[in-house]
């Protein structure tokens, strides 16, 4: 009776534990940094490119690095994350974004080239103690049965975010210049850092050499769901670089008509968000379904972007592509997250390999940017965006193994 007892009382303060560590890296991540990410994401691109002389060639170049350096560090540097925690890391990782804003409020035409260099590396630092840390700590404080709300809460927290982020970047960019701006990221990154202190630890350590790396990454158990995950990002980085500094070349450099309409898009989707999340607690294989029906209307709507003219055209394809976006990423997040969990002790290595191939996929998508936009406009960039949207499908075999 008194094992049972202890059996009872350990299972509590799992869930106990789970469910505080949720709620904080939730209130850390998708609240503190979420708002930082709202204002500058969209921005930081628009502004390299506006300090780098409207070249858009240069800003793929500065991202490329910035992937290729995090996948060769990433494995290495986990050492460190093992002896500092991944809590820790996960604040580590904040400052350095406090460092990159810091750098960017310094940043102009004429000290460009000096400070690229370490701006890169503190984008580089940040994703490596930010991103595999936060996925596993994802993964530990969410169960499988919950997990497509859990997920699609987060989603609807940033796409709130969203609604306020980019209209109030747009009006203080418009009245007080970039240089505030970065000033209240580094404020809201160094509150988050010292959020994230109060993130319970997790047990995870991180065990494989780089060959077992490489093994994992080279092995047929893995490959339908890294083949999924290289096209995912492929296509954010199209989402993230190209269509921010498209708006900008397209609205003639009104910034504040930039965050104006991406705020009236992003708003309208925070119901049909949540929304989703229920439908996917259902059954795992609502998931699937969701998934195959999201990623060929969000296919369609990365070409309709190719033919956007104006601001209304911008409003209704982006209103279009946010929402069958919805159901794309909430179902194909739900179930990556799920086959984390399955992983068991080894799911800061699967995590690792993941953030590996997600990059990876990223400098290609930005290597296929770079070409394309040597013989046409960015616009037509967005056709990577498209193929990368359908290749999604490849974690339905994952899912069926």
């Amino acid at each position: 009776m008194e094992r049972i007892t202890l059996i009872f009382r350990r299972l509590q303060n799992v869930k106990t534990t789970r469910k505080r560590g949720f709620v904080e890296l939730f209130v850390s991540k998708r609240l503190i940094q979420g708002l930082a990410a709202a204002m500058l994401t969209l921005f930081t691109p628009i502004f390299l490119f506006e300090t780098g002389g409207n070249s858009f060639a240069l800003v793929v170049l500065f991202y490329i690095v910035a992937s290729l350096g995090y996948v060769l560090i990433l494995v290495p540097a986990m050492q460190l994350t093992n002896k500092i925690g991944f809590s820790r890391a996960l604040a580590v990782a904040a400052l350095a974004s406090v460092g990159q804003y810091a750098l960017m409020y310094y940043i102009d035409a004429s000290n460009f080239w000096q400070l690229i260099v370490p701006l890169v590396l503190t984008i580089i630092v940040f994703r490596t103690f930010h991103w595999v840390p936060y996925h596993v700590d994802f993964t530990a404080f969410t169960s499988g049965g919950s997990r497509g709300r859990d997920v699609s809460l987060m989603f609807a927290t940033i796409a709130f975010m969203g609604v306020i982020g980019p209209i109030l970047a747009g009006f203080i960019i418009q009245n007080a210049g970039y240089d505030v701006l970065f000033l209240i990221g580094g404020v809201l990154m160094f509150a988050a850092a010292i959020s994230y202190l109060f993130v319970p630890p997790s047990r995870e350590k991180f065990t494989w050499s780089l060959h077992d790396v490489y093994t994992g990454l080279t092995s047929r158990q893995f490959r339908p769901v890294l083949y999924s995950e290289f096209a995912s990002g492929a296509e954010t980085i199209v989402n993230l670089i190209a269509w921010p500094v498209f708006l900008f070349v397209l609205l003639d450099g009104n910034i504040l008509e930039v965050g104006i309409l991406s705020t009236v898009i992003v708003g309208v989707t925070i119901i049909i968000q949540l929304m989703v999340g229920r439908h996917l607690d259902k059954a795992r294989h609502n998931s699937v379904r969701t998934l195959k029906m999201g990623s060929s209307l969000y296919a369609i709507g990365w070409i309709l972007k190719i033919f956007v003219l104006s601001a209304t055209h911008i409003f209704f394809v982006g209103l279009y592509h946010n929402i069958t976006r919805i159901f794309t990423k909430t179902p194909y997040d739900a179930l990556f997250y799920d086959m984390s969990g399955e992983q068991g002790r080894y799911v800061d290595e699967f995590t690792v390999m993941k953030e590996m191939v997600h990059h990876s996929g990223r400098a290609a998508g930005l290597l296929a940017m770079l070409g394309l936009t040597f013989f046409f406009s960015i616009e037509w960039t967005f056709l990577i965006g498209a193929a990368a949207s359908l290749l999604l499908n490849m974690i339905y075999l994952a899912a069926r193994n």
